[in-house]
Formats: C-alpha cells, structure tokens, sequence
C-alpha cells in the first residue's frame, strides 16, 4: 500500500497544499515559519490522535472575514428586530445556514483534507480497504479518503442560544455608542466602537467553529461521490502512521538521568520474544535468593516488631480487630521491566573505556534516538495498512557533515523498504536529497504560504523529447549537489558570474541603502554568463523574485562608441531572454540598451536581467563599468600610459598597466584605454576587487547597472 498524496484545502495559511510522496522518502523543505509543522500537525490530528484540536487559527483568516462579513448584518438585523431565543431556529439559522441549502454560499470554508492511496494487486492485501471500493475499473488500483470539518446545524442553533444574552448585550452595547457618537470624528472613539465590533464578530466565529465536527468520507477519484464512515475510528484503522517530533527529550549533561536512549533500547528489546520468555521467568528467579537468605523475615523483625505496641493499643478503639500488620513480596513482570529501563544506561566503549550517553553531544545521540525510533517503527510495519513515518527536522544539533551523512543513510535505507517524510530547513539536507526528492514550502504574501513539488519540475524535464531539457534536468541534479540549494528557502536570490563580483556584491549589501534587502534572505549564485538562463523554470515555479547580474559581453576591440552599439553580445543568458519577446536571438548592443530603457529585461515582474549600458560608460564587464565610474570616463577615452600610473598611485587601486602592445613597448606618452588596463589586469581580478573593498570605494565605484538592479530587487 502506498501513499500517494495528501491535499490540505483552508487550513491555517494554505488555500490548497497538495502534499506528493516517493516511494521511499520525501523531504519537506521551508523556512522557519512557513508551515511544515502545521502540515504535520494536522496529518496527526486526523490519523492518530482521539482529541480532536481545531480552532480559529487553523482557518484562514480571509475564509472567516468573507464569511463574518456576509453573516454579521443577518445577526445584528435579528437583535435589533428584538428577536428572541425561540426565534433563532427560524429566523436566525435559517436565514444564515437554510438546511435545504444545497450550495456552499453560506458556509464558511473549513478545512478539507483528502487523501489518495494505491496499491499494487500482485502484492498487496486490501482486505481492510474491501468496502471503500468506488471504482470497478480493473485497470485503477486506487482508494480515495475525505476528512471534512462540517457544521452541524442544530450544534449551532445550540451555541447561539447558550450565549444569546451575551450576543445580545453586545450588539445593544455597540448600537448605543453608535446613536450616542454618530457624528463624532474622535479616533479613540472610533476605534473603541470597531474593537468592539471585531470582538463580537469573532464570537460569532467561534460559536461556528464550536458547532463543527469531522466527518470522514470513501470516495471517487473527483471526492464527490462518496460516502461516510460511520466512526472516525474505523478510517485510522486502515492507517500505520509513526511521528518522530523534533524536540527531543535528551540531554547532554552530566545531571541527567533520564537514559532516553537506553530506554528507547529498552523498548525494542521488548519485541522480541526471546527476550519476553527471560523477562517471565526473572520474578521467580530474583524471589528465589530472597527467600532463601530469609531476607524478608529480617524486613519484618527489623520493621514490624517496633510497632507492636502502638498496634496493640490502637486495636482497642475497634474492638481488636485490625489483624497482624505484614510485608509481603510481589514482584510482576512489569516491575522487572521498570528495574531494567531504571537500571541500564547506553555506553560507548573507547580504547576500554566506557562513557555515558552523555558523552557523544546531543548531535550524536539525537541521531540513535532517531535511528532506534524507526527501528522500533520498522518491527511494526503492518502490510495490511499504509504505512508511513514522518520526522521532522531531525538536524538539530547536528553538524553540517552529519546531516549529510544521516540524510543520505535515510534515502538509500528506505529507499523500497518504507514511506517516509522528512521535514527540514537544512540546506545540506535539501542538498543531499536532491530536486527530485523535494517539496518545498515558501510564504507568498502576508500569512499565505504555497507548497511546491519540484520533483514535477525534473520529471517533466526528463519526458520532454527536447535534448535541450534533458540537459536542464541533469543540470538541476548538478546544481543542487554543488551546494546551491539554499535558493528554495531564499526571500530573495542574485546570480552573479564569477568570484570577484561575489566580493564587491556582498560587500555592496552591507551598505546603508541595502539594509531592508540585508534584513532578507538573499540567495547568492555563483552562474557564469552562460547557465543564468537555466534557473528561469526554477524561478518562476518558486516565485522567487531574482536579480540575474552579466555582463554585456561585445566585442572587446570595440572602444568607439558607433562601433560599440553596432556590436553584438556574446552573452548566452542576455540572448535569451531578449529573444523571449523579440524576433532574434543576436540583439546589437544599441538595441538591448532599448530593450533596459522600456523595461523590456523585467520578465514577468520576477527576473531582472541586470548588464551595462551607456550610464556606465559604455563598458562591457564590471571592473570596466567600476573605473569608467571612478576616474568619471567611458571606453572611448584614452590616458597616456604616465597618467595611468598617476591615477593607480593616487587612488592606490591595484591594476595594471600593460607594458607592451602589438609586440611593441608603450611609452611614458602613449595613449591606453581602459579596455588595455582590463586586459592587462585579467589575472589580478581579484586583488584589484580586494583594493576596491579595503580603500572603501565600494559605494563610490558602484555602477550605475548594479544600483538600479538592487533597487528593483529591493521593492
């Protein structure tokens, strides 16, 4: 039996949230805050806990506005008419939720959980699942669940009517302070009178949600025919599902003694019948010595005979009838049981030595503890059921080479043997698992998070017959094992070429002016000019909004200024991009300066192809468009080669100066353009962005192109 999807519809911050899983393990991956845990909080309120907990703050907050909105004007028509209790069935409820309502308008959207589950009939028993059969197809091997949270109409009519004096008290309340302020523009009035009013509306929310129950549902493939399971009990039944929590309770100091791992050992042990079959014979066996050395008629002598006097004297208020006082000894399986898990600790045995639980970090004994609960889980794997674990952000306290090494144990082990879910915020992780094991969660607006399953994006890839999206498909698998996986958790990401644009690019975001885009998650993106354009899907998919900085890359003899605009870029990522709303491919440098001046390289308002223009002096990389800005020139000017040296003492900025040009030595008064200082310069790059950091002319030198790219990406 397998687990294919679970759909979670209104709940909390999710609209729709459509939860896939691998047949082995799949990793949930998210942000602090963005709604793992919630997801897992309701899929084990649903599936293994009896007290049902649901509230206000698992609906979405517009579901509830719409709804309070709409009902608001019915109730406080109803108080104004001065209706009473005996009229809220009729003129209240049936006005709010008509019970031959057969459309959804007047009902609050609750939370709808659906779940798809399959099963393979050369293999598997579906003897439990027999009477949720809908579809007779031979060819479908499906079964379709629905939880529902529904209101139940007399529960409500109830609910109304046990608070039908405080409803009413309230409303009067606010009608009173509305006639008696009607033309008041006093703002503390004004608000006094709307807090009241929010508080009554959420009354009235609450009463809703009090009178919802669940019901659970067998149905078709589209959940609309179906049928109600007559006990919520009945559903979990067919379901196995283990949740290991993220907070554990381990510890690594010396003063505990809580044994969690020991205990966990413990636990296993218990499974196994050898062990059981020692465990019932241990009673007699620890009786045995004890009756033997008459240690119990010593317990009495020593504890019973210093007594007897006060008993003897006591019997006389009832008569001398309390009978002689013993001490007996009992001992049950389950007291042997409670003396092992009491007595036996986890030990590592070093060089002879033997540490305590303790001794490892809370890193090394979360992973056992872990690793012992699954073991634990495995032993109860019921091939009846659908079976399923979920582990949530096992990295804590873990290094960054042990969550590597603890993830990819997890994929290889489980990988056919059990399902498995796995929440994480961990970039190693994400890193190790791979696009194709992934689901990510990321916010979207204010309280709204959307979950995405990249593995679509990479099955689609592999389909297509394009050679071109196979390439991209392997691309992916490479550009996550190479570390950049932190792109699924960022708010924001820039991709950069090279390494001297990741010094001045992080250097330039410590700025003042950046300090809102700093306060953000900002992905950094090591491309080059040519595999920018291969993070376009990813983009889009995640909705991350993206700042692509290249450079222009035209000819690199071109210095006069006609030439330069004729001249074509060579840059693969700018080619792209410009040809998605323009008839070629090979745009000239004067029409991709057009195609930035109408904003034509903002792609659907989330990727900004950031490169040079005629503000930074025509140049054609970012060390040229940085000295064009500070000796305040463009590529057509030229400096005698004395006057270059001038301006490298002066400014202490560290590039070259070529010394010779066309096999020929270039004078003291020989003209050099920006261009030869570029070329002569190639193989210090790097010193000459270090020079740029430690003289502090970041801000000074910043190009035009970069300013205006952090300020969109800034927005």
């Amino acid at each position: 039996m397998k687990l294919e999807s679970i759909t979670v519809e209104n709940y909390r911050q999710f609209e729709k949230a459509e939860l896939t899983f691998d047949e082995g393990i799949t990793i949930l991956a998210g942000a602090n805050n963005s709604g793992k845990t919630s997801l897992i909080n309701l899929i084990k309120n649903i599936f293994v806990d009896d007290k049902l907990n649901y509230n206000m703050s698992d609906i979405p907050a517009k579901n509830m506005r719409e709804w309070v909105e709409w009902v608001y004007p019915i109730f406080q028509k109803f108080f104004r008419d001065r209706k009473t209790e005996e009229n809220v069935e009729k003129d209240l409820l049936n006005v709010v939720i008509p019970k031959e309502e057969t459309d959804s308008t007047h009902l609050m959207k609750m939370t709808t959980v659906k779940i798809h589950v399959s099963y393979n009939p050369d293999m598997d028993d579906i003897k439990l699942f027999a009477d949720c059969i809908m579809d007779l197809d031979e060819t479908k091997h499906d079964f379709y669940f629905m939880y529902n949270f529904e209101i139940v109409h007399t529960q409500f009519a109830r609910e109304i009517i046990n608070n039908f004096s405080k409803i009413k008290h309230r409303f009067a309340e606010i009608e009173e302070k509305k006639s008696q302020y009607a033309e008041t523009t006093d703002e503390l009035i004004i608000n006094n009178i709307q807090v009241k009013e929010r508080y009554l509306k959420q009354l009235i929310v609450s009463l809703y949600i009090q009178a919802t129950i669940p019901n659970v549902y067998f149905c078709d493939e589209d959940y609309k025919n179906k049928c109600k399971f007559d006990e919520t009990k009945k559903f979990r039944q067919l379901f196995n599902f283990c949740f290991i929590k993220a907070s554990r309770p381990l510890d690594d100091d010396e003063s505990d003694h809580s044994h969690m791992l020991s205990k966990q050992m413990i636990k296993m042990v218990k499974m196994d019948e050898k062990w059981n079959e020692l465990v019932e014979s241990l009673p007699d066996e620890v009786l045995k010595p004890i009756q033997e050395k008459e240690i119990d008629k010593a317990i009495r002598s020593t504890s019973l005979e210093s007594l007897k006097d006060t008993i003897a004297t006591l019997e006389q208020t009832n008569g001398g009838k309390s009978g002689e006082l013993m001490l007996d000894m009992q001992i049950s399986e389950e007291d042997i049981s409670d003396l092992l898990q009491r007595i036996t600790t986890a030990t590592y045995d070093i060089d002879g030595y033997y540490l305590g639980e303790s001794s490892q970090g809370l890193g090394y004994s979360n992973m056992i503890y872990i690793h012992l609960q699954l073991k634990e889980y495995e032993k109860n794997i019921d091939p009846l059921k659908v079976n399923m674990f979920f582990l949530e952000e096992p990295e804590s306290h873990m290094h960054p080479q042990m969550q590597q090494v603890f993830i990819k144990y997890l994929l290889d082990y489980y990988e056919s043997k059990l399902q498995g879910l796995i929440t994480t915020h961990s970039n190693e992780m994400v890193r190790v698992a791979g696009i194709s094991h992934l689901r990510v969660i990321r916010h979207v607006g204010n309280f709204k998070s959307e979950l995405y399953d990249l593995s679509i994006l990479v099955k689609d890839l592999k389909k297509s017959e394009e050679m071109e999206d196979k390439e991209l498909a392997n691309f992916f698998d490479w550009f996550f094992e190479i570390g950049y996986s932190e792109i699924v958790f960022a708010d924001r990401a820039i991709f950069y070429e090279g390494d001297t644009e990741r010094l001045y690019i992080r250097k330039v975001m410590t700025l003042e002016k950046y300090k809102k885009l700093k306060q953000q998650y900002v992905a950094f993106i090591q491309v080059g000019g040519a595999y920018a354009k291969n993070y376009e899907k990813l983009i889009k998919l995640l909705g991350i909004k993206s700042l692509i900085i290249t450079d222009i890359d035209y000819g690199k003899s071109e210095i006069v200024i006609e030439d330069v605009k004729k001249s074509k870029t060579t840059n693969a990522t700018i080619e792209y991009f410009y040809s998605i709303n323009n008839s070629t491919d090979t745009p000239t440098v004067e029409e991709l300066y057009s195609w930035k001046e109408t904003g034509g390289n903002i792609i659907e308002d989330l990727i900004y192809v950031c490169f040079q223009t005629k503000d930074d002096g025509y140049a054609r990389t970012l060390e040229e468009a940085m000295i064009n800005k500070y000796f305040d020139m463009d590529v057509s000017k030229c400096y005698k080669k004395s006057d270059w040296k001038e301006k490298r003492k002066d400014s202490e900025l560290k590039f070259s100066i070529p010394r010779m040009k066309n096999k020929k030595e270039i004078a003291d008064d020989d003209m050099v353009s920006v261009r030869d200082i570029l070329a002569a310069t190639s193989g210090n790059k790097t010193d000459f962005m270090c020079s740029v950091i430690m003289k502090d002319y970041v801000k000074k030198m910043l190009p035009d192109y970069i300013e205006r790219g952090l300020e969109w990406l800034m927005k």
